[in-house]
């Protein structure tokens, strides 16, 4: 009894000295369990997003309805206010026939509550829930990323087992040993997510007038910028650069922002941006001055022209092409 005991502590031993540790009833690679918390956080995001996004959709198409019977409304009234006046003309009846129809639009207004589209992301309603899908996509991205290339190193880990633990793993058949996953099962797995949550449509909401969206930095670090349609620039605050490591900077020259603010930046470039199902490599950015922070960052919406970036008729996300899946800045 004591001899068996004492065999089954060295296998447990000779196993922990190859990284290998018991899940269940096999003995995986330490770094598998990380693979696997992560894939279940994946799987998690995509159960939470989905509910997530028929409750934006329905409130997008209750606010288009009201919205277009509010236009319609106002229409009608318009039309019935040009027949009163052609009879009121240069009377006193005029501005009292104007006054009246300015009640009937705004009684309209007050009575169907639609906002124009264009405005919808900035409700703080549909704000809220625009700032949780835009985590969630961000979230999303990184962990598809990060399942990829772990189970990649994990397949080469197993293949990479020296002859000597190989010949003892097949001297005790005794044990059973991983892959924990098939690498076809993370494709599928990983492939599945991302059709679930849709990475070609990114979410989009309204601070104030700006246009607000999530992207990844060097894969790992989530950010909001705001994006600027007619500019072609990258640029991030110096708290950004910082947390993506970025330390190797020109000096500071003059930059005007696209909002029309004059600063300094320094410029630099970082390997990698995500946005959508858009990657972008080898990008060059400004970065601003710590006492720009409060100005935030900004994604010029030229930098994704090859993926045909579109503003979606609900004002709440921008559609990219799918069909390119890489690219340089300079593209």
């Amino acid at each position: 009894m004591t001899a068996g005991r004492s065999f089954g502590v060295e296998l447990t031993a000779q196993l922990a000295e190859n990284g290998f540790e018991k899940f269940g009833s096999k003995w995986v690679l330490t770094e598998e369990l990380a693979l696997k918390r992560d894939l279940d956080a994946l799987e998690d995001i995509v159960k939470r997003i989905i509910p997530l996004r028929r409750q934006i959709d329905l409130a997008v198409a209750d606010n288009t309805l009201r919205w277009q019977k509010q236009q319609a409304t106002s229409k009608l009234i318009d039309q019935i206010a040009i027949i009163m006046r052609r009879s009121a003309v240069g009377t006193d009846e005029e501005k009292k026939i104007q006054k009246q129809v300015d009640q009937l639009k705004e009684a309209s207004r007050e009575l169907k509550d639609g906002v124009d589209p264009k405005r919808f992301g900035g409700q703080p309603h549909m704000r809220a829930m625009l700032e949780s899908l835009t985590l969630m996509h961000q979230q999303a991205s990184v962990l598809a990323v990060r399942v990829e290339n772990d189970s990649t190193e994990i397949n080469q880990a197993y293949q990479k087992l020296s002859n000597t633990t190989q010949t003892w793993l097949k001297e005790h058949p005794e044990l059973s040993i991983g892959p924990l996953f098939r690498v076809e099962q993370i494709d599928q797995a990983v492939r599945k997510a991302r059709a679930s949550i849709n990475f070609e449509d990114i979410p989009m909401y309204l601070q104030g007038d700006q246009k607000r969206v999530g992207v990844v930095l060097s894969d790992q670090f989530p950010t909001v910028l705001t994006v600027c349609p007619k500019d072609n620039r990258l640029i991030l605050t110096s708290n950004m650069a910082y947390t993506i490591g970025l330390r190797d900077l020109s000096g500071a020259d003059k930059v005007t922002l696209p909002c029309g603010t004059e600063t300094k930046g320094r410029t630099g470039k970082i390997p990698q941006v995500r946005m959508g199902s858009a990657t972008l490599v080898d990008v060059s950015v400004i970065v601003l001055e710590p006492s720009d922070e409060h100005l935030g960052g900004f994604v010029g919406l030229k930098l994704l022209q090859a993926w045909n970036p579109t503003f979606a008729k609900s004002g709440i996300s921008l559609s990219l092409d799918a069909s390119n899946q890489a690219s340089t800045a300079s593209r």
